[in-house]
């Protein structure tokens, strides 16, 4: 699908013309909508409709990360969206590490009422317009930069269901940015913390070694995106 003159690739896995459908957003660096794969299964098999897409710099997609931002990346997420004419009433963002700080932002833009934060980030508010690049990585490693996220703001306003998803030996994301994301989401309808056992930020490479790790974690993003609005 275009967006500002380039063709952003993704699919969509169909199940029925009613069924509730889970937006997958993949988060930085040399990630990319395949590695949803098992998951997206998972959810077709339960009667959840899937999309998933590559933004701009990664995979399918292709392109230079390089000159593009968080504010891009949300940018990227409302135009699929809309695009794809996806009902907001039963559709879900399921955001992985940072593309849990896009969810987070694209479901205060389009009104999505359920949200899913697996191994989420969060960004300082300074960052968002920032080119990805080496003055990005210097906010990035200001140490607490992410304390001061907007994100934390716009969850605390959020009336939709939320599920946040983190790994108790992640080396990644800090474990303050789940437990605040959880904290602060007093508006929610309704909100749910599962968390991982002895899994790292690679949620893959946790799952092949326990596989019941990974039915449960998927279990709880099917129980979100059959929620009701």
């Amino acid at each position: 699908m275009p967006f500002r003159g380039e063709g952003l690739i993704g699919t969509c896995s169909v199940v029925s013309a009613n069924s509730p459908v889970a937006v997958i957003l993949h988060g930085g660096g040399t990630s990319s909508a395949v590695g949803f794969q098992e998951l997206r299964a998972f959810l077709h098999a339960r009667q959840v409709a899937t999309v998933a897409f590559d933004a701009i710099g990664h995979g399918c997609t292709g392109g230079a990360q390089l000159g593009t931002n968080l504010e891009d990346r949300v940018e990227q997420v409302v135009t699929v969206v809309r695009h794809l004419d996806l009902p907001t009433s039963a559709t879900s963002l399921i955001g992985f590490s940072m593309g849990a700080y896009v969810a987070v932002k694209a479901a205060s833009e389009l009104g999505i009422p359920r949200l899913g934060l697996a191994i989420p980030a969060a960004y300082a508010t300074r960052a968002y317009r920032v080119p990805f690049g080496p003055r990005f990585t210097e906010i990035l490693r200001t140490p607490a930069s992410w304390a001061h996220s907007d994100a934390f703001d716009l969850v605390a306003a959020y009336s939709g269901h939320l599920l946040v998803i983190s790994a108790d030996a992640d080396q990644v994301v800090p474990p303050e940015i789940p437990a605040k994301y959880i904290l602060v989401a007093k508006s929610s309808a309704s909100k749910r913390h599962h968390i991982v056992r002895a899994a790292g930020h690679n949620l893959s490479e946790h799952y092949a070694r326990v596989p019941d790790a990974r039915d449960a974690a998927y279990a709880e993003i099917a129980c979100l995106c059959q929620r009701g609005s």
